[in-house]
This record gives C-alpha cells, sequence and structure tokens, in this order.
C-alpha cells in the first residue's frame, strides 16, 4: 500500500474552540475578517465564546456559519465538575451568549457533535433538527481500522493499488479541478464560487493544515482527490472529487485509506463529515465509522416566522419542498 506522509510536528490548537473550525484562523479565512462574537469572561478569561457570520439575505438578517464550515454554535471551558454542575453552567452560559445576538430574522447554525444535547436552546425558544456525520474515534492503532473496514471496502482498495498511486500535493488547482469536475458529469453546478473555493484552499495549505491527496494513474489521469483540514485535535474530510469515467478502480477508497493513516500521525479523530446522499453515505460506511448526530438549531423572528410559514404553505399547493433552515 502506499505510504502516507511522514509525520509532521502537531499542530497548536486554538484553547477557546472545540475544533478548528471555531478557531480565529479559520473564520478569518472562510469570511475575509467578516465575522463577530459574543462572549462571557471572568477573572481568568474567556469561558465562553459563540462567533458568528451575519448574512443578509432578500432584506433579512440571517446570523449563520461561514460557507465551508460545517460545525459552529458555542463553545464552553470544559471542566471537571460534577456533570450535574456542567450542565447547569452550560445552560446559563449559553442564555447569556444568545442573549448577546444582535437581532436577526433567522438563527442557524450546526453544533458540534460531542456537544451532549440542545436543551439550552430548546428552553430559550430555538428549534433543532438532527443531522449525522461519521466519526473513527480512535487512531491509535491503524491496523486495528483496517481490520474494522467493510470486506469490499478492503476489496476496493487492494484493487485500486494495481492501478493507482496516491500523490500527496499542494497543487490547489488540480484539486478543485476534481472536486468541480464530480458536480459536472452529474449537470449540476458546483455548489461553492471557484475563486471563494480556491481561496480558501489556498489558506489551508498556506496555514500548514491541510493535506491534499490525489489518486493519479500512469497516464496521469485523476480518479480522484481529497483535501483534510486538521489540527492535533481532528481531521475533516473537507472537499472530494473523483472523475465518473474511473468510477469502478476502487480510487477513492485507496485514497481515503491513505488520507485516515495521514490523520493518524496528526490528529485524535477522523471526521468524513458524513452525507446525505444515499451513496455516499454507503460509502463512508464500508470505512466502519460510528455515526456522530449534528444538532441543527435555528430560530426565527415572528416576521420571519410568518414567510416562512407562507412560503411553506405555497410550496405545498405546488408541491415544492419547503423551506428548512
Amino acid at each position: 500500500m502506499t505510504t502516507p506522509t511522514d509525520k509532521v510536528p502537531p499542530l497548536q490548537s486554538y484553547s477557546g474552540s472545540y475544533c478548528l473550525f471555531q478557531d480565529p484562523w479559520w473564520l478569518d479565512l472562510t469570511t475575509g475578517g467578516d465575522w463577530h462574537e459574543v462572549s462571557v469572561s471572568n477573572s481568568e478569561g474567556v469561558i465562553a465564546r459563540l462567533p458568528y457570520r451575519v448574512l443578509r439575505r432578500h432584506g433579512a438578517h440571517v446570523i449563520t456559519q461561514p460557507k465551508l464550515t460545517p460545525y459552529a454554535g458555542p463553545w464552553i471551558r470544559p471542566t471537571t465538575a460534577k456533570t450535574s454542575y456542567q450542565f447547569s453552567e452550560r445552560l446559563k452560559l449559553t442564555t447569556e451568549l444568545l442573549a448577546q445576538l444582535p437581532d436577526y430574522d433567522l438563527f442557524s447554525q450546526n453544533l458540534w457533535p460531542e456537544v451532549p444535547d440542545w436543551l439550552p436552546f430548546y428552553w430559550t425558544g430555538y428549534s433543532q433538527m438532527t443531522r449525522y456525520t461519521n466519526w473513527l474515534h480512535d487512531l491509535s492503532d491503524t491496523e486495528v481500522i483496517w481490520k474494522g473496514f467493510l470486506d469490499n471496502t478492503r476489496k476496493q482498495i487492494r484493487k485500486a493499488t494495481k492501478r493507482v498511486e496516491i500523490v500527496v500535493t499542494d497543487d490547489v488547482d488540480r484539486m478543485c479541478r476534481i472536486h468541480e469536475l464530480t458536480f459536472r458529469q452529474q449537470g449540476r453546478q458546483p455548489p461553492r464560487e471557484p475563486a471563494y473555493l480556491r481561496r480558501v484552499v489556498e489558506g489551508i495549505m498556506r496555514s500548514g493544515h491541510g493535506w491534499i491527496g490525489l489518486a493519479q494513474d500512469e497516464q496521469s489521469n485523476v480518479h480522484a482527490g481529497a483535501l483534510l483540514v486538521y489540527d492535533q485535535r481532528s481531521a475533516h474530510y473537507l472537499i472530494g472529487g473523483s472523475d465518473a469515467r474511473f468510477r469502478n478502480s476502487g480510487a477513492g477508497s485507496l485514497l481515503l485509506w491513505n488520507a485516515i493513516q495521514f490523520a493518524a500521525k496528526q490528529s485524535a479523530i477522523f471526521d468524513f463529515e458524513g452525507s446525505s446522499v444515499e451513496s455516499i453515505s454507503h460509502f463512508f460506511r464500508g470505512f466502519n465509522p460510528q455515526s456522530m448526530p449534528i444538532l441543527h438549531v435555528w430560530k426565527t423572528s415572528r416576521r420571519a416566522a410568518f414567510a416562512v410559514g407562507l412560503y411553506n404553505s405555497m410550496s405545498a399547493i405546488v408541491g415544492r419542498p419547503p423551506f428548512r433552515p
């Protein structure tokens, strides 16, 4: 099998966040510096914070998370106190954070999957929908991870080793091209503007938090590509892509196995980031991850709630999907 790159020095994680997506460097990169936060402090410093992005859409003020950012929500400083005390503190601090937010028509954010519940939001009038991602929690032994893969996934990896090699590169343009090709071959527009995507991926690679792998054959055809963004806490499969002409080469499985091996030398958790697309979810499950709930919380103003209700009523009449925050 292709050997992943050697271990690099661990990256220092920002202490005021659960994951890199709440870190100032990430928020600066994905918003161009256009983000805000509310916080609570005591004599020891910041003990709770909630970063957010404000957008103006159709005349409405929307508080959300930046593009390419799967998790946001409040961070509460961890303690070793009893569980019941931790809950009371989380409720108090979350309520204080939410009370500091500016007026908005819609609040919409995903919480970090390890946040145990959304009760502080519920008791403050918010609604919730559960989404899912997939995690490998223990990366300490890659042999154990390999044995946990489903038989067909291991078969695909072995097959791919005879057809492609994994090239670890900093070629941002090739990574973005294979990502965008995936959508175009399906007759769909890529979900992110090309200039924005390239700017963010370039920033990730400059920061030292990125890994790009390309599965390439002897004719230099790129079968699949993957971008990880990582620190010592977690590694995230942020974007990927594949060329439909080589759908059966097994390259995607081999590429993710190499990404997992790399992540095992840097991070504690590997996050596939999940998908609501059934075929992609099935593909990820071949690596034997654990399903992790993502609590998506939202709240609308009275004006926005009326507009959403009217829109959904009309949508039901004409057979369109309802609005989902």
